[in-house]
């Protein structure tokens, strides 16, 4: 970025701000009135539907009227007469004596486009710019000439100020000053080649404030020759060239309003007398000129006027002249300063696709609210994955579907297309009639609509399309003028696609390569010109389709955020500040989406619309946000399960009992870092990483699992620590282990983890069961430990239950089978959970252990080699206190996710760093150094606080406190909130004084310390 495009950079976020200020503060400086001129009634009505659309999204100043002036009786009266008839307007809204008080903003916008068709319709003031505003909405040349007049009313005393419909201004407000003016021009410096072609201030030679000269002639498209002679050039070959924006003082305000006013009042027979078609008065040619301080009535009267020499418009110029010469137009140089002119279609192609980068600085792109990127220029347009689009197309407003190949040079507008080919260099531009038919119009970015019948067109005229189809005059035309604009040549459709599919076979006779069936039936078509068209549009039902569209690729565009990992709350509060209010039909689409997908998006999505119900307060298509939530991790387990019984089924080859009894004993395990980056779904996108040891409790392991044969056909499910027993004599009755307050879901679980029961081949019936293994089956539980204790008890019980159940039925399974059926059982049973808790248990030692990302996590072991004296050292100063406290891991588990499935940037930085810390702990472990190890364990624990601020509490930071001095490290065990704490001393305090310490504070209330022994 240059240093001028720095500036208008710069110019335009301040103007932003001044802009988005005025829509949310009244107490600002701001235009009394907006105002916009139209050609007709029906264009009014198109231009007020549009303002209106953004008053109700909030995005217009607070204090400011806008109105929309059409031509008097739909006559074209010019872009004087327009003037004339705003102040009539404002008049009668104001009172006549009050006009001159208010500050305007008028711009002039009555065309009928004729050089760029496609805007005919919606206004050429509205057409799209290839830029998102800051606001989420896409931006048009209306919106743009706001923001960049926004910063005016502050230096300007009462008046008006035109802006013209084609042109973007950059400039800064701050180079204007209008305080004292009569009238201004407002200038900008171009090359005198350029200034050939506009119209060009001369300013007068003997004024010494060369900030605001006075203006010596107001010259319109002459000779580089004449503006030389005339001393329009400067030293620097340049000229002052007219950017169509003109300032009019109060003093110059009151004499246009004399002109049309008797005796205080708007006579409406004066204005009728200016403001006609027969005068059609151009406000630069009639109202500018006569400022010029050398200008002569002589040479006014020649000026090229609107519709032709008249007697009436030089008794109005005489008048003209003799109410303004006496004002001095003074010449404002804006340095530096830029103008974009939205001309004809070829310079707006060329702007939005060719020159496009070199306004990038002004936020133009070439994707604004596209559904799907591409490299041509799309603005609000859905473009199917089977669409082959050319890099050089322009698209707005579309549909553009499977099969569509566009031409190089395309344009395509408001259209909907299936299953075609577009030509190069063409422009498509579709209709809603209101007649509910359709009209797509077709013509060459090249040709101009005012041409005559045998001016340019798609590479021939219209003569030759009448000679090759032998159509007649009186069938195209209705009207006297026989040009482009008005030739009846457009098949009105039942639907847009057969509309597109007309206007490609009207391409096609011109080409030579229609059937003499397609030409007779072109013929027989009701037709319609680009000027009926235009005019018989249903503009608003157009406007609302666009509106649904946007809906649309917003709603896509949500997705492709969830999907290509920005964060959830960022996608929501987007999509929220886009829409008023999003439709139950589009939350609909949104929940479809969710239940047709796969992971992650399926996931994702549910997550979502739990998120909407929680913000919007309110069920969404039906359900709150607990039960989509819960759909999400339905996904989740689902592909879990489906993964892992993939991979390791039960093997029926053999099936039968191969010991009458099986005992596991397992110890715990104490998880020094990397949790929760081994819990579904974060593992499963991002891999995980451990860091744990393998724990004896007082001396013993504290887990046992006993698997025994049954003579008798039924299954006895135990768990000796709670004191529950019971018998199944219905195999029905255990495939339901999704229930928390089931005493028995974790053996339910581990039968169908196994794939004992419940899977394809697995008996249906007891004694489908008794017969096919030739016992029943007892399972029962033991554990020598406090519940919700932190330490993996619930994963660890699971691991010595599946490992007891493979080996009594002799399936030959290694450590990564049983590690991946208890990752499933966890599923079954609903509670989520990882895979480091049956590693930890399963395998002894102080292990690192990571997977890759995956649905099936392999998980590989590093069985650290620590010598004999580390680990003296690590059991020396290793401690675990009970805090007295118990808490489900199932809901830590789920705050913690959720924030990863959101992709909640500082929780997924978090994680990402506790896995770094893991691998920094490995290598202070085997390096012997314990303290910089405990110091890293205290570290990660206070980014796991960040990630769950339940992760602790206020009773456990109190044990902490009270042991500070004893402790180099500290952190919670498990998933928090209570259970096992775990420390590691400093080097020389004892345990006994740790638990003297802990029995000092904490006297019969539970906290302890507990005999514990890494092996």
């Amino acid at each position: 970025m240059n240093q001028y495009e720095h500036f208008f950079a710069q110019s335009y976020e301040d103007a932003w701000n001044d802009y988005d200020y005025s829509c949310k503060v009244s107490q600002t400086p701001h235009w009394d009135w907006i105002i916009l001129t139209a050609a007709n009634q029906k264009q009014a009505g198109t231009y007020r539907y549009q303002i209106r659309e953004r008053q109700q999204e909030n995005c217009l100043p607070l204090n400011t009227n806008f109105a929309v002036i059409p031509d008097l009786n739909d006559e074209r009266i010019g872009s004087g007469g327009a003037t004339l008839s705003v102040l009539s307007f404002l008049s009668e809204k104001v009172g006549w004596e009050n006009v001159c008080r208010q500050k305007v903003l008028l711009i002039h916008s009555g065309g009928d486009s004729k050089r760029i068709p496609q805007y005919s319709v919606c206004g050429k003031l509205f057409a799209p710019v290839p830029r998102e505003l800051p606001d989420g909405r896409v931006s048009s040349l209306f919106d743009e000439m706001l923001i960049a007049a926004s910063g005016i009313p502050a230096r300007t005393s009462t008046g008006i100020m035109i802006f013209p419909s084609d042109t973007e201004l950059l400039f800064n407000p701050l180079q204007m000053d209008l305080l004292s003016c009569d009238a201004a021009g407002i200038s900008m410096k171009a090359p005198v080649t350029v200034g050939k072609d506009h119209g060009v201030f001369v300013p007068s030679g003997n004024c010494s404030d060369h900030r605001n000269q006075d203006v010596s002639l107001f010259l319109h498209k002459q000779s580089v020759r004449t503006l030389r002679e005339l001393h329009a050039v400067d030293s620097a070959d340049q000229v002052n060239i007219d950017t169509g924006c003109i300032w009019l003082g109060t003093k110059v305000v009151d004499a246009l309003l004399s002109l049309i006013s008797r005796d205080g009042a708007v006579s409406p027979e004066r204005l009728k007398k200016f403001a006609n078609k027969t005068v059609c008065l151009n406000f630069y040619a009639d109202f500018v000129y006569p400022t010029a301080l050398d200008g002569t009535l002589e040479e006014y009267q020649k000026e090229a006027p609107e519709n032709g020499y008249t007697e009436a418009l030089t008794e109005c110029r005489n008048e003209i002249w003799k109410a303004l010469h006496d004002f001095r137009l003074s010449l404002v140089k804006l340095v530096p300063a830029k103008y974009i002119h939205f001309g004809m279609t070829d310079e707006m192609y060329d702007l939005y696709v060719k020159d496009i980068e070199n306004y990038r600085f002004l936020g133009w792109t070439r994707s604004v609210l596209a559904s799907r990127k591409t490299y041509a220029t799309v603005i609000n347009s859905r473009v199917d994955n089977g669409a082959e689009v050319s890099t050089d197309c322009y698209i707005e407003n579309s549909r553009i579907g499977r099969n569509v190949k566009t031409g190089h040079g395309t344009v395509l507008s408001n259209v909907s297309l299936e299953n075609c080919q577009i030509p190069d260099d063409v422009v498509l531009s579709g209709a809603k009639l209101s007649n509910e038919k359709y009209v797509c119009r077709i013509y060459s970015k090249t040709d101009n609509p005012k041409n005559s019948r045998d001016g340019a067109f798609l590479g021939h005229s219209i003569d030759e399309l009448i000679s090759c189809t032998g159509i007649s005059d009186a069938d195209i035309w209705d009207e006297d003028i026989a040009s482009i604009w008005n030739a009846k040549i457009y098949s009105a459709e039942k639907t847009p696609e057969a509309a597109a599919e007309a206007a490609l076979l009207l391409y096609r006779i011109l080409q030579g390569k229609a059937t003499g069936q397609e030409i007779d039936n072109w013929k027989k078509a009701e037709k319609y010109s680009l000027k009926s068209s235009f005019a018989d549009a249903a503009n608003e039902e157009m406007f609302e389709e666009q509106k649904t569209l946007s809906r649309e690729i917003h709603l896509t565009s949500f997705l492709n955020q969830l999907r290509t990992g920005v964060p959830m709350n960022s996608a929501i509060g987007a999509l929220l500040a886009g829409f008023s209010d999003i439709s139950d039909d589009e939350f609909a689409k949104l929940l479809s989406f969710a239940e047709n997908s796969g992971f992650p998006d399926q996931m994702r999505t549910y997550l979502a619309l739990a998120e909407f119900s929680k913000k919007l307060g309110r069920p969404i298509c039906g359900h709150d946000s607990e039960y989509y939530e819960d759909r999400a991790y339905e996904s989740i387990e689902k592909n879990i399960i489906d993964a892992t019984f993939a991979k390791h089924p039960f093997r029926w080859d053999n099936p039968g009992f191969r010991s009458d009894e099986v005992r596991i004993d397992l110890p715990v395990r104490v998880n020094f870092c990397g949790s929760p980056s081994d819990a579904a779904p974060y593992c499963l996108e991002h891999g995980g990483t451990m860091l744990d040891g393998t724990l004896l409790l007082k001396g013993k392991k504290p887990i046992a699992v006993t698997a025994k044969k049954l003579s008798e056909p039924k299954i006895i499910l135990a768990s000796r620590d709670q004191g529950c027993i019971q018998t199944f004599d219905c195999l029905e009755d255990l495939l339901n282990c999704g229930n928390p307050f089931d005493s028995f879901a974790l053996h339910k679980a581990v039968l169908s983890a196994t794939g004992l029961l419940g899977q394809p081949g697995s008996p249906k019936t007891m004694e489908e069961f008794y017969k096919c293994f030739g016992g029943g089956l007892s399972l029962t539980t033991e554990v020598d430990i406090p519940k919700g204790s932190g330490l993996g008890t619930s994963s660890i019980i699971a691991a010595a239950a599946v490992k007891a159940v493979n080996s009594i039925f002799g399936q030959a399974v290694d450590n990564q089978t049983i590690y991946a059926q208890v990752f499933l059982t966890e599923q079954l049973m609903g509670t989520g959970g990882g895979w480091q808790d049956q590693v930890g248990g399963l395998t002894p030692g102080i292990k690192y252990f990571e997977a890759d990302p995956g649905i099936y996590q392999k998980i590989r072991v590093d069985t650290l080699a620590l010598s004999a004296e580390t680990m003296a050292e690590l059991n020396d100063r290793f401690a675990l206190i009970f805090s007295g406290q118990r808490r489900l891991a199932r809901n830590v588990l789920r705050e913690e996710m959720n924030q990863c499935i959101k992709n909640d940037p500082a929780a997924l930085d978090a994680v990402s760093k506790i896995q770094e810390y893991c691998a920094l702990m490995r290598f202070y472990l085997l390096k012997g150094n314990i303290t910089s190890f405990a110091e890293h364990i205290s570290k990660q624990f206070e980014l796991v606080k960040l990630l769950d601020n339940g992760a602790s509490n206020t009773c456990i930071e109190y044990i902490f406190d009270v042991i500070d001095d004893l402790i180099d490290g500290k952190c919670i065990c498990g998933a928090g909130g209570g259970g096992f704490l775990q420390v590691v001393l400093k080097k020389g305090v004892t345990k006994q004084q740790l638990v003297d310490r802990i029995n000092s504070e904490f006297i019969d209330c539970g906290v302890e310390v507990w005999d514990c022994e890494l092996i």
